[in-house]
């Protein structure tokens, strides 16, 4: 059966994300702690044993100024013993169904591998947001003027000057405050950083995660021109080997595009002409 998730489903949730995900049991620990709500999660459990497992994060889906309910569907994971039993397509399906019974207008995800595009393809969702990929090298930035300054940015801030940068881009997928929260404390927690960058007049924000000898710009909230010089602020604070920085798509494209996230429309909207759709952090 499918049903919300339980305090007494926590153990075997944990089980379950290790197995699906390849995490260690701190790594699951820190999700549940800090971001899992019970409400938000479906389950498929068969004599007492979870099975499988899908969250429903909320967010606001902001759509010419005005923000619609939606949901980001995240961590959908069947046990091994189960898979191919159809388990991820009936909590999908339940998933949209509380979802247009709640009154959001869409569900929202990102694939974790290409061949996902696919399989999500056929059960309602379609390519939406994209993004521009930038990778550099150390000894590249070093030959760029440095100028600015470099500091730690809290979340309300982050919130606001993410809000400022993305105000344009329709639909722009709005995290709020506890999502940026779990953001930013899972990236400290692994060496990397949510930073306020100053320069020439301006303040913008970044989001930055460490992986091995990569930083990866998850997100840059500032004018998408200027990221040279946010990156250069932000290899003075790192001084990592390399770096990939994810960049909003647009049509002045900027290193290499590829589709990112997936949309399935739940109800009728007013009409509209999108922008440049934006959804940034896969794993918030």
């Amino acid at each position: 059966m499918i049903r919300q998730a339980q305090p007494r489903d926590l153990p075997q949730l944990i089980s379950l994300w290790q197995e699906a995900f390849l995490e260690t049991e701190a790594e699951a620990q820190f999700y549940f702690a800090r971001r899992h709500e019970d409400q938000n999660m479906l389950v498929m459990a068969s004599d007492g044993l979870v099975t499988g497992m899908l969250s429903m994060l909320p967010v606001s889906l902001r759509i010419q100024g005005r923000d619609w309910p939606a949901r980001y569907v995240f961590a959908v994971a069947t046990r091994t013993s189960h898979r191919q039993q159809g388990i991820s397509s009936r909590l999908l399906a339940a998933a949209h169904e509380a979802m247009a019974a709640e009154g959001s207008v869409a569900s929202l995800l990102v694939p974790a591998t290409p061949d996902l595009f696919d399989y999500y393809g056929k059960r309602g969702y379609a390519p939406h947001f994209f993004v521009d990929e930038v990778r550099v090298e150390a000894r590249e930035i070093e030959a760029w003027p440095l100028t600015g300054r470099v500091a730690d940015c809290d979340v309300q801030l982050y919130l606001n000057l993410r809000d400022q940068a993305f105000s344009a881009c329709s639909p722009y997928v709005r995290w709020d405050e506890k999502a940026l929260a779990f953001i930013k404390a899972g990236n400290e927690a692994s060496g990397g950083a949510m930073l306020q960058l100053s320069y020439n007049g301006k303040t913008a924000a970044a989001v930055c995660e460490a992986r091995g000898d990569v930083i990866r710009v998850t997100e840059f909230a500032g004018d998408k021109a200027d990221w040279r010089i946010a990156l250069s602020l932000i290899h003075r604070r790192f001084q990592a080997k390399r770096y990939l920085v994810m960049l909003p798509a647009d049509p002045q494209l900027q290193g290499s595009r590829r589709p990112f996230g997936m949309i399935h429309w739940l109800g009728d909207l007013p009409p509209r002409e999108d922008t440049v759709p934006y959804l940034a952090f896969a794993k918030d």
